[in-house]
């Protein structure tokens, strides 16, 4: 009897459990819709014009990606300049790298891992047309047009403070399957870059800095190979 009693008050506690997660959840689900207001689509405009008038932005960011075919997860963080259409992006850690967007080319230069400090140091440059800097890009593309010259809104998810717009895109001149945007309407700023390949591997920025207006030196944008490092051009 005593252990009828006691399942019988195990199936109420469990119940009850699952009624307060329920709740839970409800709660903080966030809502997600396709119609965008007129006013939200300013919101976006706006935010788009920041990035694109500001004549010096720095970026502080953590950076993750996620490869679907290799069920693999990276992480890492390091800043970003940005000056009408230029771009370099620096990762400090876990291990150093750089991606620079110059007038005329993408470099791309990956340090030897740790254990393998005498091998060569890697460098890719491809023309700024190819499709492997169009894949790199997508950062630069907010301060050469913006974003709504290259995706067109396909959706919003509203939360308390920020707004995340669901981007597709719109000509094929991007390397992007799809993309979202996470911005603060207070600020007109970014907090999260997110976006996929045609590999359905996922890439996001989350900014944890934000300078606008800044005064960059021209040799920032500059980029001269290291000293018998390994050259791949494309």
């Amino acid at each position: 009897m005593l252990w009828c009693i006691m399942a019988y008050l195990i199936r109420i506690i469990s119940y009850l459990c699952f009624l307060i997660a329920v709740q839970s959840e409800a709660k903080t689900k966030k809502t997600i819709v396709h119609s965008v207001s007129k006013q939200e689509m300013l919101l976006l405009r706006r935010v788009d014009q920041k990035y694109q008038k500001s004549h010096g932005i720095h970026l502080g960011f953590n950076k993750t990606i996620v490869s679907e075919m290799m069920g693999s997860r990276s992480e890492s963080e390091g800043e970003i300049w940005l000056n009408k259409g230029k771009m370099r992006l620096e990762i400090h850690k876990p291990e150093a790298s750089k991606i620079i967007a110059g007038k005329s080319y993408l470099w791309i230069e990956s340090a030897p891992p740790k254990g393998f400090e005498e091998a060569k140091t890697q460098v890719m440059r491809a023309s700024l047309n190819s499709k492997q800097a169009k894949s790199q890009g997508l950062l630069q593309l907010l301060t050469q047009g913006g974003v709504l010259k290259y995706f067109r809104v396909s959706g919003i998810q509203r939360e308390k403070n920020k707004v995340t717009f669901f981007l597709q895109p719109d000509k094929q001149s991007v390397e992007f399957k799809r993309a979202q945007i996470q911005v603060v309407p207070s600020s007109k700023e970014i907090s999260q870059l997110r976006y996929w390949d045609q590999m359905d591997n996922e890439t996001v920025y989350v900014f944890n800095k934000s300078e606008f207006n800044k005064k960059l030196e021209k040799k920032l944008f500059d980029y001269k190979p290291p000293k018998d490092s390994e050259l791949i051009t494309y």
